[in-house]
């Protein structure tokens, strides 16, 4: 796995060859090896605390309107040309939830139509509306594959993300006092700031 950093760390020499393959292998199953640039894994028997920190690497950018949408204002209306029918569920909710249902229509499967109303108007930046957000699926992505990394029986969880870098501490027991600390740790020795 080509990433910036990547280390475990264990007292037990032989477990360390164990999870670099395990994270190998999930990551991997999971097509999140080239989303991931650093990682950092520090797993403490004696506790047991598993803690995993790391950063993503290159964002996948935000899908705004115009992406796939092209926006033109009509007399008491705008008009929706739908190019690609990918994110059209998520924009209408969206549309929904900021217009209401009443409001907006979809004649046919490539068009979409606002009510503009004097008292209602639509926003005239509407183009830039962020319709959705890829990361997301990717950092739920990302924390199911931590999860099946950690060892089996740490049912206490916590995690973290954000701003591209993210943590996930497990364990037996409850998670320790010095949690954020250890956490802060770990990041300084990928050369990061914890989130």
């Amino acid at each position: 796995m080509p990433l910036d950093h990547f280390v475990v760390e264990t007292p037990e020499a032989g477990a360390v060859r164990a999870y670099i393959d395990i994270a190998n292998d999930v990551l991997l199953d999971h097509t999140l090896a080239k989303a991931v640039s650093k990682l950092h894994i520090a797993i403490d028997p004696e506790y047991p605390l598993f803690i995993a920190v790391g950063k993503l690497g290159r964002l996948p950018p935000l899908v705004r309107l115009r992406d796939f949408a092209d926006v033109t204002f009509e007399p008491g209306k705008v008009k929706l040309g739908i190019n690609e029918e990918t994110h059209l569920a998520a924009l209408l909710d969206k549309l929904w939830t900021r217009y209401g249902k009443n409001r907006v229509e979809q004649p046919d499967r490539w068009t979409v139509e606002i009510a503009d109303q004097p008292d209602l108007p639509v926003d005239r930046d509407l183009a830039d509306m962020v319709v959705s957000d890829p990361t997301e699926g990717l950092v739920r992505d990302l924390i199911y594959a931590l999860l099946s990394i950690a060892p089996e029986g740490f049912r206490v969880r916590e995690h973290k993300y954000e701003n591209g870098r993210f943590w996930l501490a497990s364990s037996e027991n409850t998670l320790p006092d010095d949690l954020q600390a250890r956490i802060r740790a770990l990041f300084a020795k990928m050369g990061e700031t914890a989130p």
